[in-house]
């Protein structure tokens, strides 16, 4: 049985395992789809196309036929630096359209190995992200500001309740105006979207731990379990629960 890997980091979500097959849909996350086999299908207004890798726009209604192939999924945040630099890339004149070839044979000649080792996911997750930046034109963000790192450092302490922009700024003695745009500059993602990000990954860590739905998503500062369910379908397409439940997970990596 193919293993089936889930990563989930701020502004990125990457599935990687047996295929399934779906039913018209949309998402707020730019959709990279992969197949490590024969290529798969993708429906959208009223055509019919079969890919080695493909590229879907954010909101925009598709459906896939995978035929059960093993495949990379990769859902980006279109607010990121990332997804900002695929949009310019390949997406400003079409909501569908293939990678180049050259590059995705370089994606699977380095993936395979690391697929049949029993290493650390580590190496896997980086090969993928160094694919997303060179794909994206975008590179490693440069040394961090130390009042970015220290605002970084209050949104991951545990527990903590949702901040406004206004009570962070005035922590590092920045105008709320000026925080959102260094923020977003060194962090690649929008302060808001990174806060909705971290919850996201908090409450899936604390389901990993073995919290319930609900006392997990109330842990990272959702209203209740429907609200989060809610929240990671808009932005992925999918339930947490129809991933998290696949018998076949063997391991979540959460960055």
């Amino acid at each position: 049985m193919t293993k089936l890997l889930l990563f989930f980091s701020t502004g990125y979500f990457i599935y990687l395992g047996r295929a399934v097959d779906t039913v018209v849909h949309e998402h707020h996350a730019i959709q990279i789809a992969l197949s490590l086999e024969d290529k798969i299908e993708v429906i959208s207004s009223g055509s019919v196309i079969k890919y080695k890798a493909v590229i879907i726009d954010s909101d925009e209604p598709h459906e896939c036929r995978t035929y059960d192939n093993t495949f990379l999924l990769i859902s980006i945040d279109p607010e990121c630096k990332i997804g900002a630099g695929l949009k310019k890339s390949y997406l400003s004149g079409q909501k569908i359209t293939t990678l180049p070839e050259t590059m995705v044979e370089e994606l699977l000649e380095d993936i395979k190995p690391l697929l049949e080792s029993n290493t650390s996911a580590d190496p896997l997750f980086n090969t993928i992200l160094h694919f997303l930046q060179k794909l994206s034109n975008t590179g490693e963000t440069e040394e961090m500001d130390e009042r970015i790192m220290k605002v970084l450092d209050i949104l991951k302490q545990p527990g903590i309740e949702p901040l406004k922009i206004e009570s962070l700024s005035a922590v590092v003695y920045l105008s709320p105006s000026r925080l959102i745009h260094l923020f977003t500059e060194q962090v690649g993602i929008p302060i808001r979207k990174y806060i909705l990000w971290a919850r996201l990954l908090r409450a899936l860590q604390y389901i990993f731990d073995g919290y319930p739905y609900t006392d997990a998503a109330l842990e990272a500062g959702f209203s209740d379990a429907p609200h989060f369910n809610r929240t990671f379908k808009r932005m992925f397409g999918q339930s947490p629960s129809f991933l998290l439940q696949n018998s076949q997970i063997i391991q979540a990596h959460v960055k």
